[in-house]
């Protein structure tokens, strides 16, 4: 459930955020989107995950889990369509052929970059989680 004032902390946690750049374990598309649902709803969806720091580490974690959409599955309940998400839903993306998190903003999805946050647009989702 989200907090009332989940749209400023939302607006918050994406302002701090704006200029940071990549890194593995504080700032990739799996905990960015789960910093962004415990800045709106307080749950912490990174508690029981093994640490990484590297591509590799979260590479085997994920494939672990059934791949990054059966992970996120297992975390947040079954998908939905794209179409559907509204700002702060999560999404999975395709990027530059690579599977990523995002979080839905409106009309793009918000996602870490090399140099802080990067827009990338909803047409390249392929499912969402309500928040």
């Amino acid at each position: 459930m989200r907090h009332a004032d989940w749209q400023e902390r939302f607006a918050a946690y994406v302002g701090d955020r704006m200029a940071m750049p990549f890194d593995w374990a504080s700032n990739d598309c799996c905990t960015f989107a789960a910093g962004a649902v415990k800045a709106i709803t307080g749950a912490d969806l990174m508690a029981d995950v093994p640490a990484y720091d590297s591509a590799l580490a979260a590479g085997r974690l994920i494939e672990d889990g059934g791949g990054l959409q059966a992970l996120v599955t297992s975390m947040l309940g079954q998908p939905m369509s794209p179409l559907m998400a509204a700002v702060g839903d999560v999404v999975l993306l395709t990027n530059e052929g690579r599977d990523l998190l995002g979080i839905c903003n409106g009309v793009n999805a918000i996602a870490p970059g090399p140099v802080g946050l990067v827009a990338l647009e909803m047409n390249a989702a392929s499912v969402a989680w309500k928040i």
